[in-house]
């Protein structure tokens, strides 16, 4: 009589034929994301109908396009966790690295988490969101230690016009009131590239093209023109001029009076407001009830609430 040979298989065999299969998903999963990326390239503009096609939502084919964009990722394919949803986390990581630190330092840091064995083929998608809230408190660190500092330069001295533009901060109403050499430099270049590149006011304009914005210049009467270049310069319209009263009838020079120039851009506000002087309380007076938050002021050294000021 033979002896019947046994089908029963070990639980090693089990593991190793599971294993296989999982080896095949992972395969499967990077050979579809690849594909399906591919397919976003070649087919400009025209994502929502391939979802359609491929009966997926658009924030699935997005997971997809993820997945197979991320060239890190694909780099260390053979290590990486086998999960769909682990795999979109880890490309969602390598492109915050690659925004934060840059393309080249992003994919490294990335891929030094697999040459440390930080991330295995066995990590989970809870693990890698641990990393992602790494990558996010470090960063909020650094943007409130950006903050602290700016708010003390606030309170201990000016703040330069270049450190305001690299903070990213914007103000809807500016006066300015520069210096003589300055509106000398300006009146010999004439170049508005170059005003605006010497003060980059423009840079701190309010992207919101519905508020109203306005910019005040304080010069001498002889210096209109310079101030008007100024306006362009800084992306405002040119609106108006106020001038001193006259004590005698008739045309009089003042060409060494201080006058107000005023341009502004967004949505126009009516006003009929007098200036009481051109002292830098009065012109404070007048930008807080014509003008909108935040506010700002170059030229000068103030202690006035809700302003900032800068002296370049």
């Amino acid at each position: 009589m033979s002896s019947q040979i046994s089908n029963i298989m070990s639980l090693d065999d089990h593991v190793a034929k599971i294993n296989l299969a999982k080896s095949k998903v992972k395969i499967s999963i990077f050979e579809m994301a690849e594909a399906i990326t591919n397919a976003v390239n070649q087919l400009e503009n025209r994502q929502t109908e391939l979802a359609n096609k491929l009966g997926m939502s658009k924030g699935t084919l997005s997971k997809w396009l993820s997945i197979g964009s991320s060239n890190s990722l694909i780099i260390v394919k053979r290590s990486a966790p086998t999960s769909f949803d682990t795999l979109y986390q880890l490309s969602a990581l390598d492109n915050q690295y690659q925004k934060y630190f840059g393309k080249e330092k992003g994919s490294k840091n990335f891929l030094k988490l697999f040459e440390s064995k930080k991330i295995t083929s066995s990590s989970q998608r809870k693990d890698i969101i641990k990393f992602l809230k790494l990558h996010k408190n470090k960063i909020n660190k650094k943007e409130n230690v950006k903050v602290e500092k700016l708010n003390e330069q606030k309170i201990n001295s000016e703040i330069k016009l270049k450190v305001l533009v690299k903070s990213k901060l914007f103000f809807n109403t500016i006066i300015v009131v520069p210096s003589n050499d300055q509106l000398n430099k300006w009146g010999q270049s004439g170049s508005i590239e170059d005003i605006n590149n010497d003060y980059p006011i423009k840079s701190l304009e309010n992207v919101d093209k519905n508020i109203f914005q306005q910019c005040l210049i304080k010069v001498k009467a002889k210096n209109i023109d310079i101030a008007i270049i100024c306006l362009k310069s800084w992306g405002f319209n040119y609106d108006k001029i106020l001038i001193p009263t006259q004590p005698k009838k008739g045309l009089a020079e003042v060409s060494l009076e201080f006058v107000l120039i005023i341009g502004s851009k967004g949505n126009l506000k009516n006003n009929v407001l007098i200036l009481k002087s051109n002292n830098t309380i009065d012109l404070i007076e007048y930008a807080q009830k014509t003008g909108v938050k935040p506010f700002l002021f170059i030229g000068e050294v103030l202690t006035n609430k809700n302003w900032i000021y800068c002296i370049d």
